[in-house]
């Protein structure tokens, strides 16, 4: 899953430390998030359960520190958190994308009408000035980013 991504090495090792099923857990998560770190995947193996770690071998390093079972918790219960938001978002992502479109076309149409852009060009200049902004946009969503010269 993680072939075509810029994961460095010692991310598969983290990923490794998992059983199969967490690891794919693991990486739909990370691809998810766009984040391919070697901290997002340590921060994932901290929260996952016992149950779901391979046994390992006689760790050394940055790798046999664990946190206590408290943190472990928490962050198990903020990364829960996180994935229930982030799905919320998804599946109002397209809804919204609908009505800021509607809404922008619709905009758009009443800055066609003259008798109705007279007067807030009289009245609420500022006003004006962000519904053209509105009404020119050409696409509502993430937009790519230009390769920097």
């Amino acid at each position: 899953m993680l072939k075509d991504t810029p994961c460095s090495m010692k991310v598969f090792d983290v990923l490794r430390q998992m059983n199969a099923v967490r690891q794919i857990e693991a990486a739909d998560l990370m691809i998810g998030q766009h984040n391919f770190t070697l901290m997002f995947a340590r921060a994932i193996r901290a929260a996952t359960p016992h149950s779901q770690l391979v046994a390992a071998k006689k760790m050394t390093g940055a790798a046999a520190s664990t946190p206590p079972g408290q943190q472990i918790a928490r962050m198990e219960r903020e990364l829960a958190a996180l994935q229930t938001q982030v799905k919320s978002v998804e599946e109002t992502y397209g809804i919204d994308n609908l009505h800021l479109t509607v809404a922008r076309g619709y905009v758009a149409k009443l800055l066609a009408n003259t008798r109705i852009t007279r007067w807030p060009s009289y009245h609420r200049q500022e006003y004006l000035g962000e519904f053209q902004k509105i009404a020119e946009i050409e696409a509502i969503g993430p937009q790519p980013e230009a390769p920097e010269a």
